[in-house]
């Protein structure tokens, strides 16, 4: 099995990036449907039940969540912490983590114009945001990062060459 990880911080690319694997054949597998799931299910904001869903299940909770198959190949996009990386490779085994990487200013845009529930109406909650991210650990897992890529002023043409070039690695 060859598994992938995108991980990254909102408004990186990492949806983007997650869909290039897909067209090379990989399974996906997405955190935020299940953040959106249990939000919808409690009747709670996708900010909160990022929150929630790790305070009632621990830092593994969202991954328990995926139930992930073993398939041949997959991509698992939205990681945001160690634990979940290890969650991931006890049942996985190794996985191949890329991390996506973009600017604040570039972030804030892609995040204003892409219209989910959750993206941020102000600088003030898109700064929250970070924090919060950065808090359940995803600028940890840069330094885990097997493959970086910078997703800044690329066209999509630049970002699958460089997806191609990650996935003859695996």
């Amino acid at each position: 099995m060859v598994a992938v990880g995108i991980a990254g911080l909102p408004g990186s690319g990492k949806t983007l990036i997650t869909s290039l694997f897909v067209k090379r054949g990989f399974k996906p597998y997405t955190m935020g449907d299940v953040i959106r799931r249990y939000a919808e299910e409690r009747g709670v904001t996708p900010d909160e039940a990022a929150v929630l869903i790790r305070l009632e299940g621990g830092m593994r909770a969202v991954v328990r969540g995926l139930g992930v198959r073993g398939d041949h190949r997959i991509v698992i996009d939205g990681l945001r912490s160690p634990e979940e990386v290890e969650a991931l490779e006890e049942a996985l085994g190794r996985l191949f983590l890329v991390y996506v990487v973009a600017s604040r200013q570039t972030r804030l845009r892609r995040l204003a114009a892409r219209g989910r529930e959750d993206d941020p109406a102000t600088y003030a909650q898109f700064a929250l945001r970070d924090y919060r991210e950065m808090r359940l650990g995803v600028t940890a897992l840069l330094m885990r990062a097997d493959a970086i890529i910078v997703n800044e002023d690329k066209s999509v043409e630049e970002l699958e060459a460089e997806v191609e070039a990650v996935a003859r690695r695996l």
